[in-house]
């Protein structure tokens, strides 16, 4: 008799509904999302449903998907969140979906057959599939720790597992939670290796920045808003009086999103007396990240807050660029074997900063070193090696042969 075919695991993932899969307008969550459905693609090892809000762009991007099916929910009008129900859960610890696009997402699953065996909420406000939870039964639900560091009577009722991007976010998580460990799992991030990794410095797009070849360019790359900490870079660049160490700022304050915030009106006035020592350039799409790491000659990662994992860091060491970032949550553990310097996130942060810079500037020989070791150890943040280890998780915590 002709062998049984084994059946794909059916998996369905639900993002937050802020940004559309895959990332056509960037987000670090829709990234990661879009980098394991093309390897499934390619692997063929699972069954997908992915939730998303719609996008031309995004719908153009999966129409020769075969082994994912994209469930494009549009977002209700008016209000999203209904903010009594916000209120019940936060003061009596009942989980509610109070944003219709949990629900609507909901609702279209009970269409699809067969049903999934497996749910993974990726970050957001993991509460809002609660009803979703309900629907298919804690076991077969796992909260994504992008960044949330701490459980609640409600997520225990919700979960029963989670994957946590760093043994940081794990041992955070599990101090206020009653899950067994040995379902709290860690699936450290990953970026396209194969689009960043070491190469020759752009001179056009250098030069086209202001840039001259004599210029010692800082780099930040990532959302502009306080957490992030390039208010406090900014403030070390006026503590070095080297007219040729400037500051290249990638980034806007959401993403994909063309538009302004205070916070940024701040940065602007902040970098105004330093004139062409800083460069804006917004957005940049992460696929055309790689020439902007090549062109630094160090790398900045100044997070004020406990960083879960930090993907700018990877994407400059998988380019070969040295790496100066505050020691913060689960930084450190990316960063081992890059030799990066690590500053304290302490009052003087600005002090430091600078003075890592002025020591890394004077000492090129270090950074080379530092830039050799970095693309060597990005390497285990392959987007295989994620998929490898999200797909062997998802077995394990499913009962899968």
């Amino acid at each position: 008799m002709p062998r049984a075919v084994e059946r794909r695991p059916r998996i369905l993932l639900i993002p937050p509904p802020e940004l559309p899969v895959p990332a056509v307008q960037g987000g670090a969550v829709e990234t990661l999302l879009t980098h394991f459905l093309q390897e499934n693609e390619r692997c063929g090892e699972l069954d997908l449903l992915c939730a998303s809000i719609p996008d031309p762009w995004a719908r153009e991007a999966t129409a020769g998907f075969r082994h994912t099916k994209m469930l494009y929910v549009t977002p209700p009008g008016g209000y999203r969140r209904y903010w009594p129900m916000v209120f019940i859960e936060r003061c009596m610890g009942i989980a509610a979906p109070y944003d219709p696009w949990y629900q609507k997402v909901q609702l279209s699953l009970a269409l699809e057959l067969p049903p999934p065996d497996l749910i993974v909420a990726e970050g957001g406000n993991l509460t809002q599939c609660s009803a979703i939870s309900r629907m298919f039964g804690r076991q077969k639900c796992l909260a994504h720790l992008h960044g949330q560091t701490t459980c609640s009577r409600e997520m225990d009722g919700l979960y029963g597992g989670v994957l946590a991007i760093s043994e940081f976010i794990r041992d955070e998580y599990l101090r206020t939670s009653t899950l067994d460990p040995a379902h709290a799992y860690v699936l450290r991030n990953c970026v396209d290796v194969r689009c960043f990794c070491p190469g020759e410095p752009d001179a056009a797009l250098r030069a086209s920045l202001g840039f001259a070849p004599e210029d010692f360019v800082l780099l930040f790359c990532g959302r502009l808003s306080p957490d992030k900490g390039i208010h406090k870079l900014l403030e070390a660049l006026t503590l070095i009086h080297d007219p040729h160490v400037k500051l290249l700022i990638v980034g806007s304050p959401f993403f994909g999103q063309a538009q302004q915030s205070p916070f940024l009106h701040r940065l602007e006035q902040q970098a105004a007396p330093l004139g062409e020592r800083v460069r804006f350039t917004g957005y940049v799409p992460n696929q055309k990240l790689p020439p902007y790491y090549r062109l630094a000659d160090l790398v900045c990662v100044p997070t004020l807050v406990e960083e879960a994992a930090g993907l700018a860091a990877v994407e400059a060491m998988a380019c070969g660029r040295p790496v100066l970032a505050t020691r913060s949550g689960g930084m450190p553990e990316y960063l081992e074997g890059s030799q990066a310097v690590l500053v304290d996130r302490d009052r003087d942060v600005a002090k430091h900063l600078a003075w890592a810079i002025g020591m890394l500037r004077d000492h090129p020989d270090l950074r080379a070193a530092m830039g050799e070791a970095g693309a060597k150890a990005a390497q285990r943040y392959s987007v295989a090696a994620y998929y490898r280890n999200f797909v062997d998780i998802l077995r394990d915590f499913g009962g899968q042969p």
